[in-house]
């Protein structure tokens, strides 16, 4: 109680307690814990929603609920905080990440097509949706923010000969991803550059922009400013394509001023945005629009899982990196508390942005684990009042079509379904921003 929540953190690390059910215990437990604060989530506790740091759940963890809060607030973003913040988890260990990510390295959500899908053959299908999208051609000049360890960039250039660009604050990654490039051939089309987003050279216009799940490391308070960075870097026609994960809107002002378990162990400096964040950071600062808007993320648990299962598996050699069973069972702790956040909508996995006209995804979903959300962004001003009519029309019936899909299945989410309709109603009218769900 003198920790807040991340009391419970504390004790599974530390060893206090364990399950039975080794693989699905603490899964299970996160599961139970967000179903009950749903529960609560009532008409007559709508003050709870917008509480943060100062209201906790028991008045002796608002001393530590305050801590942690200003500990989070001094690993806001700036460009020498991010850098140590990227670097605290992405410098960690190259061997590490490869002991659980696939062949590929990559460390976003992947597209399983089945259940039992080999999870490099997923990741594949993920890369090779995202290279669909962003419709690369070979005269092509493409920015990548936050290559990761390079996989994508890789890709795209050997199926599209284009010239490639990509930025990141981790000097581990740059060092893999470099030594990659050199062993497929690609230096003269790939560069990779040790540089924060603010850092981008004026003179130089990018055709692509690409970001996946970068997002999140940008901070609330830095959003306009990102978007504002991308909008001067791209071309007169360009378009970018992103996908980042995102906090339903409702939990959203009490999220950004609290800390939690990934803010505090995993990702410092972190801050899921909600969807009209983004919209409205990227209204303010750039000559963007939204062009379209499609569900694309239903496979982060499935992904998470498979996660999970390969550190588990190589626990020894983790233990042999010189890492302690604190640090795997804080991994643990992780993977399982995220799973349990895409599973129950907790988390959603949002966007990516376009130009008009682009098709949807075409893995098919294993199941619905998460809310997610495809948006299309381009530098092409000026859709019609008739347009804006005829998409948010579109997204109505979109919206009620899942909400009878849902309650045929007995899940009863109208509350859900009716705040949804509400709120990009009014957000998309207010920013006169075309919608189109692909259904």
């Amino acid at each position: 109680m003198t920790q807040a929540d991340l009391g419970l953190a504390d004790a599974y690390i530390n060893g206090d307690f364990s399950f039975v059910d080794k693989d699905a215990g603490l899964l299970n437990l996160f599961m139970v814990l967000i179903a009950n604060r749903d529960a609560n989530t009532t008409t007559a506790s709508k003050l709870n929603r917008k509480k943060g740091w100062w209201t906790p759940m028991f008045f002796t963890a608002s001393f530590a609920s305050a801590k942690f809060f200003i500990q989070h607030v001094s690993r806001q973003n700036t460009l020498t905080q991010a850098r140590r913040n990227i670097s605290r988890h992405y410098d960690l260990s190259n061997d590490l990440f490869a002991l659980f990510l696939d062949e590929t390295m990559t460390y976003s959500s992947a597209v399983f097509k089945t259940e039992d899908e080999d999870l490099k053959e997923a990741q594949m299908r993920k890369i090779s949706l995202l290279i669909e999208k962003a419709r690369v051609s070979k005269e092509h000049e493409v920015l990548e923010i936050g290559f990761g360890w390079g996989t994508l960039a890789i890709e795209v250039v050997k199926r599209t000969g284009c010239r490639y660009t990509g930025i990141t604050l981790s000097e581990e990654q740059l060092k893999y991803a470099e030594n990659k490039v050199k062993e497929a051939g690609l230096q003269d089309s790939i560069r990779f550059l040790l540089a924060d987003y603010r850092q981008l050279p004026k003179n130089i216009k990018y055709d692509r922009i690409i970001s996946c799940e970068m997002l999140e490391a940008v901070g609330h308070e830095y959003m306009e400013e990102f978007f504002g960075c991308c909008d001067a870097a791209l071309a007169k026609d360009g378009l970018i394509v992103m996908q980042f994960i995102s906090i339903p809107e409702e939990r959203y002002e009490e999220y950004r001023q609290s800390s939690d378990f990934i803010k505090e162990y995993i990702f410092p400096g972190a801050c899921l945005p909600s969807l009209t964040r983004v919209t409205t950071a990227m209204a303010a600062k750039t000559r963007l629009c939204l062009e379209h808007v499609e569900n694309v993320g239903l496979h982060y648990f499935q992904t998470l899982r498979c996660w999970r299962k390969n550190f588990l598996e190589n626990q020894s050699k983790i233990l042999a990196l010189g890492f302690n069973e604190k640090f795997i069972r804080t991994w643990e702790y992780y993977f399982d508390y995220s799973a349990a956040g895409f599973k129950t909508y907790a988390w959603r996995l949002s966007g990516c942005f376009y130009t008009p006209r682009q098709c949807g995804c075409t893995g098919q979903p294993i199941q619905r684990t998460s809310c997610s959300i495809l948006l299309i962004l381009s530098t092409q001003r000026g859709q019609t009042v008739k347009s804006i009519w005829f998409f948010l029309l579109l997204y109505n019936l979109y919206v009620i079509k899942s909400f009878v899909s849902q309650n045929l299945r007995g899940i009863n989410f109208a509350p859900a379904y009716l705040i949804e309709i509400c709120r990009f109603n009014t957000l998309f009218f207010s920013l006169k921003i075309s919608v189109c769900f692909m259904i």
